[in-house]
């Protein structure tokens, strides 16, 4: 029986060593296009950069509060869908389980920052009248002002 260990546990090295090889991949590594093609001559923050690389159709969480009143709403009209006699146990247990929720829950700060950053987006789009497009042939989102939007 030891054998037969000894000799499994050579082949298990033996596949070990060979898995374990590096390879180079500095050489082979493809450049992708850029998400973001800023057209215009404002800068943005690294921060605004990364939330617009999001893409459009991103969905940020909502905050704690929104959802929670949501959650409570929707689960009250189903409980009112029940038999009277067992509506109360099932409020009980849903109040039980939404408390959890909210004692457990932590901090959404990235639900924060985004919000920021998006907020402060509108504002530079909005004080130096530029769009923000997605490009014809790919999934680039371009910065541009309208006036040039227009004309192409």
């Amino acid at each position: 029986m030891d054998n037969i260990y000894q000799r499994l546990n050579k082949k298990l090295d033996t596949l070990t060593n060979h898995t374990n090889t590096k390879h180079d991949n500095k050489k082979n590594a493809s450049k992708f296009q850029a998400r973001i093609i800023n057209l215009t001559n404002i800068r943005f923050t690294k921060e605004q950069i990364k939330t617009l690389s999001l893409g459009p159709n991103y969905a940020i969480e909502k905050e704690l509060k929104q959802w929670i009143n949501e959650l409570i709403i929707v689960t009250e009209n189903a409980i009112r869908h029940l038999e009277p006699k067992i509506q109360n146990t099932y409020r009980f247990l849903a109040a039980k389980l939404i408390k959890h929720i909210m004692t457990t829950n932590r901090q959404n700060l990235p639900y924060k920052r985004y919000q920021y950053n998006i907020n402060e987006l509108k504002k530079i789009l909005q004080n130096n009248n530029l769009a923000i497009t997605k490009a014809d042939k790919s999934k680039v989102i371009v910065i541009i002002d309208k006036n040039n939007l227009e004309e192409k």
